[in-house]
């Protein structure tokens, strides 16, 4: 049975026991009004019968004042009498009253009958007393008293064969024990009352009472697992089930609640789906974005790089130049001089830009595809076009350049790039050697050991030299030595980087050995081509 109908059932029973509650107060006042109503016409009626007496009593005593000749007003004997048939009407009035209230509680008595024949009894001899009175009234005084006594008694005491005296006595009396007895039914149909109205509010909080435990009972279950659904719920337990039991509306709803976890659920799983998803494609996002921002730190240290390296690089043509234009213009010179002059201007111009064309191409994300122009080259003629382009400098640094070539020997690389590699390697020399120093530059053919079927290049200064755990790292770009700092404030670390760059890309080697205060020996080696030898074909980058 659903829940709502056992409610509404509930609350309809509570209703009717409330209206039958109500009923019963209302009957239960009607009772007792009718007990009161009935004991206050028995009271009434009483009074009535005593006052009937009464004035009686004053109507003979009037009758003895005529009679003997005492002081009497005329007209009180017939006011007497006229209220004693009002009392007397009166009286049948409340007879009829309380024979109806006894007729509606269904019990008419034969007091009620007596009552009726003594009121028509007293009425007759009321009726019968006006021609006496008015007798009396006439006569006055007699002289005998008692046979004119003797009449009146005869017609207040005599009556349809009856003594009026009984009769009046015995009704009082019986009015008396009835307003007793009403009085005792009165009390004892209160306290009946009384009882009844107790016992009807005491079922009637009994019955709520026990509706209450029942609905309490039957709540505390289905709540309490809406309430433990309700907490799981919130620590996003959404695995939890609520119990289903019967078929009322608690089922229905935690059938709806376990719809709606279930939802969730699947809801969640494919929010969590969904977000990773989408962290998937974030973390991919990212990742390129921070592949683009490395290029961007990449090209940017490439950008700084490049210039650095073009700072670097531009000094030694630079100087060169410089320095063939001041030595040409310090004095008159012949035309075969300043032709030759010219010439090697020109030729460092020609290294400027390659070295120029060479830094661009350095700074880009791929250094590989950096062109070479391989071919069996003498080493002899780069080696000298370098020595001449470092004189100039070297003059004006006071330093002596000594060479000591050997035989021809044949290599295959790109004679710019080895011009420009013994370039770099004679410029750190020149640059890094006290005043008045010595840069010997020695080359030959290297046959035997290690170095067989290799060109080699020393070249050794006498300058401040490399620290022994510093060796390693003067390749790296940018990198300078503590002492080369000091030495040489405006220098970049970019020199030995550029040159075994471009060693290496031709199969070549350089490498140091120095000693901090005593000056460094650089040699470089190149492969030496042998008879029959063939070549690879170089493909333009």
């Amino acid at each position: 049975m659903p829940f709502r109908a056992r409610l509404l059932a509930a609350f309809a029973a509570m209703a009717l026991l409330a209206l039958a509650q109500g009923g019963l107060n209302a009957w239960i006042a009607s009772t007792a009004e009718l007990q009161v109503l009935r004991g206050r016409i028995a009271g009434d009626l009483q009074s009535g019968f005593l006052d009937l007496s009464a004035t009686k009593q004053r109507l003979r005593a009037w009758s003895l004042r005529v009679l003997i000749g005492a002081e009497y007003e005329a007209g009180d004997g017939e006011i007497l009498r006229m209220r004693m048939a009002e009392t007397i009407v009166r009286l049948q009035q409340l007879s009829r009253e309380a024979e109806r209230l006894d007729g509606s509680a269904a019990r008419s008595s034969q007091d009620d009958k007596h009552r009726d024949e003594a009121l028509k009894l007293l009425a007759a001899s009321v009726v019968a007393l006006q021609p006496a009175i008015a007798t009396i009234s006439a006569q006055g005084s007699s002289g005998n008293i008692l046979a004119a006594w003797a009449a009146i008694e005869a017609v207040f005491d005599e009556g349809a064969g009856r003594d009026l005296r009984q009769v009046l006595n015995e009704s009082i009396r019986t009015e008396t024990d009835l307003l007793a007895s009403r009085r005792a039914d009165a009390d004892r149909a209160l306290v009946r009352l009384n009882l009844l109205s107790l016992a009807t509010t005491v079922l009637l909080g009994l019955a709520a009472l026990g509706l209450a435990v029942y609905f309490a009972r039957a709540l505390r279950r289905p709540l309490h697992d809406l309430v433990r659904g309700a907490e799981a719920f919130a620590r996003a337990e959404l695995g939890h089930r609520i119990p289903v039991r019967g078929r009322d509306e608690f089922a229905g709803a935690a059938t709806s609640i376990n719809r709606m976890a279930q939802e969730l659920s699947l809801r969640r799983d494919q929010e969590a789906r969904i977000r990773g998803e989408l962290e998937g494609l974030v973390a991919e996002r990212t990742a390129a974005l921070e592949e683009a921002l490395d290029g961007l730190r990449q090209s940017e240290r490439r950008r700084r790089q490049l210039l650095g390296e073009i700072s670097h690089e531009l000094r030694t043509p630079m100087a060169a130049i410089r320095g063939e234009a001041e030595v040409t213009l310090r004095g008159a010179r012949s035309e075969a001089e300043y032709r030759a002059a010219l010439t090697r201007v020109g030729q460092a111009s020609q290294q400027l830009a390659a070295l120029i064309d060479d830094l661009i191409m350095m700074a880009r994300s791929d250094g590989e595809t950096l062109p070479l122009d391989r071919q069996p080259v003498d080493a002899r003629l780069p080696l000298e076009e370098a020595l001449v382009t470092l004189t100039s400098a070297a003059q004006q640094r006071q330093i002596r350049l000594e060479t000591d070539v050997d035989a021809p020997a044949t290599l295959f690389c790109d004679p710019v790039r080895l011009q420009q590699i013994i370039t770099l390697l004679l410029d750190n020399a020149v640059r890094y050697s006290h005043p008045g120093g010595t840069v010997r530059v020695k080359a030959q053919a290297d046959d035997s050991g290690a170095g067989a079927g290799h060109w080699r290049l020393d070249i050794v200064d006498q300058g401040i030299g490399i620290a022994p755990d510093e060796l390693d790292r003067v390749f790296e770009r940018t990198y300078r030595a503590g002492n080369a700092r000091g030495h040489r404030p405006n220098g970049m670390g970019l020199g030995l980087a550029i040159a075994r760059h471009l060693a290496e890309r031709q199969e070549g080697t350089i490498v140091l050995d120095s000693r901090l205060g005593e000056g460094t020996m650089v040699t470089l080696r190149f492969p030496l081509v042998g008879e029959g030898q063939a070549f690879p074909v170089e493909q333009p980058a």
